[in-house]
This record gives structure tokens, sequence and C-alpha cells, in this order.
């Protein structure tokens, strides 16, 4: 067992000497993409879901992984099915007392994560990790309540997790420095970047993005046309402007951390009603296999849904709204620094470079504009 001292002077508890056995709980999206690329990476991995027809497709998913993998020539062909043979799946808790780290990747949901990490404080070793791959919450709201809390932390991952490199580690109050350190280890084994943040309401990407995506509403909502928005955006040096993302995303979820970021920064953030509006419609964007949002996806290339306009009481859109595709910009990306700034200046993470290596790796933000933070 290994000990450190943690930033507030006391010892910490003993930690696992190295992580060889990860559990995951939950088997959708995520869940799925996060054991796929822990068992493909050496580990002996346990994913569960209590719905035998999740887990059925989840192993669909993971397979599909493994030959996207080998299709792609990131893995050979038994390199791949020793990886397939690491990974166990179960509806139990068979194979968690022997984790050396367990990872949630359940609905986001406070009460729902709180539940089941205070059954987890039951089933795995006492120095075993615990972590939460939740996107926004706050790592004390969900696990400060378990036995050992110094053990838990955040590990937030991001989708594809076959694609996407960066993780946000996630120390809460409680995390000691021993977890932080085995943790980050174990991030660098698996071939991703860490960035650790502090715990707080949307830790750095979901945080500076979802500013961003719902001052993007606001414009649609004051008039200025989805297209010229998304436009202004990529010419600005985005892979993807923000209504296209807000569909990749799903109109659902964007809604939902909309709420969240309403909840916990209440005084600055107004949120908009338009994706609300759109849920209402039926449009979810194209999550789960939908075929409509803020664009429709039933043809090549995608159309603007004419819909949005009829959800909208000021009038038709307008091209620009009587905004430049500059002023767009400007006006979105100050909006994004503004929040990036703040996470700096309340230790969210310690440095600009930090917000920058995030929101590069994590969002798309291009290398190219610099700094997020330096002023233009």
């Amino acid at each position: 067992m290994s000990t450190a001292t943690s930033p507030v002077g006391r010892p910490a508890r003993s930690v696992p000497p190295a992580i060889n056995r990860v559990g995951v709980v939950g088997a959708g999206v995520m869940g799925s993409g996060i054991a796929q690329w822990c068992a493909a990476r050496g580990f002996e991995v346990v994913l569960r879901d209590a719905q035998p027809a999740a887990l059925m497709r989840a192993g669909e998913v993971i397979n599909g992984l493994f030959a996207e993998a080998v299709r792609r020539g990131k893995l050979d062909a038994t390199t791949a099915a020793a990886g397939q043979a690491r990974l166990s799946l179960t509806v139990d808790w068979t194979g968690f007392a022997e984790c050396d780290l367990v990872i949630e990747a359940i609905v986001e949901d406070v009460a729902a994560k709180r539940a089941l990490f205070a059954e987890l404080g039951e089933i795995v070793r006492p120095d075993a990790l615990l972590a939460s791959n939740t996107s926004a919450l706050p790592i004390e709201e969900i696990a400060g309540h378990v036995p050992q809390p110094e053990r838990t932390l955040g590990l937030h991952f991001f989708n594809p997790v076959s694609r996407m490199r960066l993780v946000e580690l996630v120390r809460s109050r409680d995390t000691d420095a021993a977890v932080v350190s085995a943790a980050q280890r174990w991030v660098e084994i698996l071939g991703k970047t860490a960035v650790i943040c502090r715990s707080s309401p949307g830790f750095v990407v979901t945080r500076v993005l979802f500013f961003y995506l719902n001052a993007a509403c606001s414009l649609v909502e004051e008039g200025v046309a989805i297209p010229a928005i998304d436009r202004a955006m990529r010419d600005w040096g985005w892979p993807m402007g923000p209504m296209r993302l807000i569909d990749e995303v799903g109109v659902d979820v964007t809604d939902f951390i909309f709420g969240e970021m309403a909840h916990y920064f209440p005084m600055r953030f107004v949120r908009t009603t338009l994706c609300a509006d759109l849920l209402t419609a039926g449009f979810r964007g194209r999550k789960n296999g939908a075929s409509a949002g803020f664009y429709t996806y039933a043809g090549n290339p995608a159309l603007p849904n004419p819909a949005v306009e009829t959800l909208l009481t000021r009038g038709a859109l307008k091209t620009n709204g009587g905004m430049s595709d500059e002023e767009i910009a400007a006006r979105l990306m100050q909006v994004m620094r503004e929040e990036a700034r703040r996470c700096v200046e309340e230790g969210v993470v310690a440095a600009a470079t930090d917000v920058d290596r995030a929101m590069t790796l994590g969002a798309g933000y291009p290398p190219s504009r610099g700094s997020l933070l330096a002023p233009e």
C-alpha cells in the first residue's frame, strides 16, 4: 500500500499499489466506451448494469469498438481478442469486491448517483478508488457521504472515449493527494491526458462550453439565423458551430445541463428556453438516432429545421440578425473567455494552460487562436 499527505496536511489512507482491475457501472454509451478502452489497454474489467437488455447492447457496442480498432490499425486481431477476453458483463456485483477502481457512468442524476455510491461503499474494498464520470455534478454531492470519502474523485471521460484524449480528473474537498496521483498515473497508462480540476459545477469543459452554447441559443431567440451562427463560429476556427454541436450532444442533455448551470450559477446564467421548446415539440437532435433538432438529418447535407422558427415568438429569423459574422463570433467568444477566466480565478484549475488544454482536447478549441484567456 502507498500513502501520502493530503493537501490539508492529514495522512492519506492507503490506496491500491496499482490499478489492475476496473469496475464500470452503467452500460450506456459512456460506460461501454470506458470499459472497452480499459480492457484494450490491458486491464481486467467488469461492466455492470441491472438491465440485461442494456448489457446485451453494450456487448454489441464493445465488439464493434474492438472491430473498429482493428480496421483502423489501432489494435491487431490478437490484441483485440485478448482485450475482449479481459472484459466480463454482469447484472449483479460479481467481481466488484476485487476491483481496485470503480467508475460509475449512470444517468446524470445526483440522487441516483448518491444511492449508487452508498451501495458501492458496502461492496468494494476500503482502499478501492470510487470515481464518477459525471460531467457537471460536484463530487461532494455524489460521494461525500461514503465510507472513506477521501478515496472518491471524478474521472470525466469524453464521448467517444475511443477518440477523445481528455479526462478531467476531479478532486473534491475530501480527495487525498495519493488518490489523485494514483488516478493520474492510471489515466496516463490509458494513453489519455488528465487535467486536474477542483470539484465545482461543470468543472472546466462543461461549464465553459455550456455558457457558450446558452449564449448561442440567446442569439437565436433574438432572431439570428442558425446557419449564420454556425458559419461564424466555423470561420472563427471551431470544427463545428454551436447549434450543430447541441444536436450532436443531444437537445435533452443540453437543456438538462442548462438547468444545472442555472441552479449553480443563478446570478449569472440566464437559462434560455429554446432547447426546452424543441424538446416539447419532439426534437432531440441526433442523439440515439433522432432525426432532427436545430437541423434535420433525413437527407445529406443537414438542413435547418423549419420548425424552429415557429417556436420563436419574436418574428422570423434573420440571416444574421443585424450582426456581422465577426460580431457574432466576438460576442460568443467573450462569454467563453469570461467563464474560462473565472475558472482560473476560482482555482478550479491551477493555470490558464490547463483551461487551454481542456478546451482544446475536450471541446475542439482551435489552438491556432492562441490561449483562450489571452485578450484579442
